[in-house]
């Protein structure tokens, strides 16, 4: 299919958890995700130990000053659930600002070793800073849990809107794709790959302007170098990851172009309930499209789902794909572009858009399980992170 604004194309043939950290392609289950906003539960348990320890604690691991803790907000509702933990939408007490409090089982995490993953989210969101990714304004631990405070995005997961409406018309599709865009290009700009691009990982702020969230597989590479980790959403992967020859940033423009297609289309291009014929559609298949679709946007989806990644479409060159030629990427950046869909929420702590199994439940940090260690835990040290302060350079100890 030659498309005006493509990248040239040599003469080469050719729901949804997130695998994380094996070496070679197997079959996993379609869904589990500790998104943001998740949606598996956790156990509750019965005792507490005193606040007083948890400080203690605070500072012996971290080897600094107490900034912030879980007594300094005012927890309003549940609004995800995960398997390492939940998500509850808080009140800080002192000035009154709401946010979303990541809670994550320190056991759970080490447990499904999930330890470097979850300390590379707060590492990768400590250093990034768009207006389209979420912000990390707060990270502390007591002995059994991990908290992170971040934007509450209200507008819903786009994956909660797709799934209502089935498919987007290319207009908003388009929107979503080129702000997906600019988030992208940026980080892969920082030397970052965020490796887990999906709907459940795109959330709305109360404008309609995309927020990206989760970039707990996300991984730090620097300028063209690879990595060769197994890991992804098994819908969304690229050919190199289940060839494991190798990966780098070209995954994260596959996956925009599986998202693409499934906001138009309604299901990702190369879905099988059979996770071994989906692995073999995406080495060998391209993706059929409905008639109604324009070509300027078929051009964008192909561009991105070249077999070889450095056929693939860079950030450059997407945006300056045919389909994009009404969008002007700066003023986008800035946010003077109105959204296409505006969620239909009256102010900052409404949750019509948030899951209905989470918002009846009762927000409580529920207290630990009996578990607690004896001495303080290092594995986690130095993961306090307050923004914009003195503490260290960056708000870390």
């Amino acid at each position: 299919m030659g498309c005006i604004g493509s990248k040239p194309k040599s003469n080469t043939n050719s729901r949804k958890p997130s695998a994380t950290g094996s070496e070679k392609p197997q079959p996993v289950s379609v869904k589990e995700q500790n998104s943001t906003q998740p949606k598996q539960q956790e156990q509750n348990t019965t005792t507490e130990p005193p606040n007083d320890a948890d400080d203690d604690y605070e500072e012996i691991v971290n080897k600094g000053p107490k900034k912030v803790t879980q007594d300094d907000f005012e927890l309003l509702q549940v609004i995800g659930r995960g398997s390492f933990g939940k998500v509850m939408l808080v009140r800080k007490k002192d000035d009154r600002k709401i946010y979303a409090m990541k809670v994550l089982r320190k056991d759970v995490v080490k447990k499904r070793n999930q330890v470097d993953h979850t300390k590379s989210e707060k590492e990768v969101l400590t250093k990034i800073h768009h207006p389209f990714i979420v912000q990390l304004h707060y990270a502390f631990q007591t002995k059994e849990k991990l908290y992170m405070i971040m934007d509450f995005a209200n507008g819903g997961e786009l994956f909660h809107h797709l799934k209502n409406e089935q498919r987007f018309d290319e207009p908003r599709a388009k929107f979503y794709a080129a702000e997906i865009g600019l988030v992208l290009h940026y980080i892969h700009s920082q030397g970052i790959i965020y490796r887990d691009l999906k709907p459940e990982n795109i959330l709305l702020d109360s404008t309609g302007h995309v927020v990206i969230t989760d970039f707990g597989l996300s991984k730090e590479l620097g300028q063209g170098k690879e990595t060769k980790t197994f890991c992804g959403t098994p819908d969304y992967l690229a050919p190199e990851i289940l060839k494991g020859v190798g990966h780098g940033v070209g995954v994260d423009w596959w996956s925009l172009g599986i998202l693409i297609y499934e906001m138009l289309v309604g299901i990702p291009p190369f879905y099988d309930e059979d996770v071994s014929i989906m692995y073999q559609k995406i080495l060998k298949s391209q993706p059929q499209f409905p008639k109604n679709l324009s070509y300027e946007a078929k051009c964008v989806v192909m561009g991105l789902l070249e077999k070889e990644p450095e056929e693939r479409l860079t950030g450059e060159e997407f945006m300056k794909m045919d389909w994009f030629k009404d969008i002007d990427f700066d003023k986008l950046l800035k946010k003077e572009i109105s959204p296409p869909w505006v969620p239909p929420v009256k102010d900052e702590i409404e949750t019509t858009q948030i899951d209905e199994e989470f918002i009846d439940e009762k927000a409580e940090d529920t207290p630990p399980n009996g578990n607690t260690p004896a001495n303080p835990d290092n594995t986690f040290e130095g993961f306090t992170f307050v923004q914009n302060t003195a503490l260290g350079e960056n708000g870390t100890n």
